[in-house]
């Protein structure tokens, strides 16, 4: 391999998301969307549809739980693409708060949907084999609170992803400055492209 395309690359990973994040990235964003808009769907549904539904709705939460844990440790060791040097400092902040708040948001909703299963009184059995319901009793109290968290976190992951695809169609559209681009499906076309956020 050549030196300048070595250096290309080099250059590509500091303006750029490797494919294994945007993987996660984008597995985990469809996920989320899916899992919110099908949860709304379960709110007016009876004890025995939302049994029905959670053989796939608490299935899909564990794999978003995983997919979190495996994209927080890669977080943790590989550095993501500096922010654009001329943003301005408000923003860059927002960024990486909005980031921090995603990973704590959707773990509160994997717990709270973990703790809804485990004491539901219906059975919940994940994908058809695993019995949530069975890590604990019955307990009509503590399900209604877990409920209850399981859905004021879906309102506040909903308002984060919306705050989060605008601010990128902000960045693509208005300061044209490559932030949705490094983190676009597919090979990244060139250093040349602009820092990003996500």
């Amino acid at each position: 391999m050549s030196d300048n395309l070595l250096k290309q690359r080099a250059r590509q990973d500091l303006t750029h998301y490797s494919g294994t994040a945007k993987t996660l990235h984008w597995v985990m964003a469809v996920l989320v969307l899916l899992m919110l808009a099908a949860g709304s769907q379960m709110l007016s549904a009876s004890d025995a549809e939302k049994a029905e539904a959670t053989i796939g709705h608490s299935a899909a939460g564990l794999l978003v739980l995983g997919l979190l844990i495996i994209r927080f440790g890669y977080r943790l060791r590989h550095t993501p693409p500096a922010l654009p040097g001329d943003l301005p400092v408000w923003q860059s902040r927002m960024a990486v708060w909005n980031h921090r708040a995603f990973y704590l948001l959707i773990f509160v909703q994997a717990v709270a949907g973990i703790g809804a299963a485990a004491t539901a009184p219906y059975e919940v059995l994940t994908a058809g084999i695993m019995p949530l319901s069975a890590l604990a009793a019955d307990d009509p109290v503590w399900f209604a609170r877990f409920v209850a968290l399981h859905k004021l976190n879906a309102l506040l992951i909903a308002i984060l992803a919306g705050i989060h695809i605008a601010a990128a169609l902000y960045h693509h559209f208005v300061r044209k400055d490559g932030i949705l681009r490094r983190m676009w499906p597919g090979k990244a076309k060139g250093a040349g492209d602009g820092g990003n956020a996500a």
